[in-house]
């Protein structure tokens, strides 16, 4: 017996977020019903379902091999991307407010929470633990240094690398198939020294 999982639809489940809802635009207006929806008509999606809503995007993400390493491709997890600036406030006697004082931009603070599954078409029974996904998974997170990394969203922001910070498996009640991650991640540049 086969088994037909959306992974999309099972991380929003476990992670408790509503994925886009995908939608049309609308025919042509004629000039008199534009004047009226000037303002309304949102963004539509790109190709990939993402919108600029400022929502967690389903984006793969994919840890690009290095030596002792062979690399992994996670399709469609949940990407969460945040960055602070590095400010100094100092309070200044007599004067209302504070002085900030700009040092940097932070690193980007990634969150990546996806589903692992086991794979169907192995010819085995799909209701067994994904124990071989979770062990790739996990030489991930055991690897001691940034990692190179590729995806649409990175791409777009300038990271190349990340650096996993920490890593949560969380469960689902009621799947024996399927195992829930969260890698939490920050952004690296790597540093060239000259000699």
């Amino acid at each position: 017996m086969q088994y037909n999982l959306n992974l999309r639809a099972l991380a929003a489940e476990a992670f408790g977020y509503a994925p886009l809802v995908r939608y049309s635009l609308p025919e042509e207006p004629t000039p008199e019903e534009r004047e009226a929806d000037r303002y309304g008509t949102p963004l539509a999606p790109n190709a990939e379902g993402t919108g600029l809503l400022g929502l967690p995007v389903f984006a793969r993400v994919e840890f690009l091999p290095m030596p002792g390493f062979p690399g992994i491709v996670l399709n469609d997890p949940l990407v969460e991307v945040s960055r602070d600036k590095l400010i100094v406030t100092t309070d200044v006697q007599g004067r209302d407010g504070s002085v900030k004082e700009y040092i940097s931009n932070g690193d980007y603070a990634v969150t990546i929470k996806g589903i692992l599954a086991s794979d169907p078409m192995d010819g085995r029974v799909s209701r067994r633990y994904p124990e071989a996904q979770v062990l790739a998974l996990k030489k991930v997170v055991d690897v001691p240094e940034a990692l190179p990394v590729a995806g649409r969203l990175f791409r777009l922001l300038g990271i190349q690398n990340l650096v996993i910070k920490g890593v949560s498996w969380p469960s689902l009640p009621g799947f024996t198939n399927l195992q829930a991650f969260e890698l939490r991640c920050l952004s690296d540049d790597p540093i060239e020294l000259l000699v």
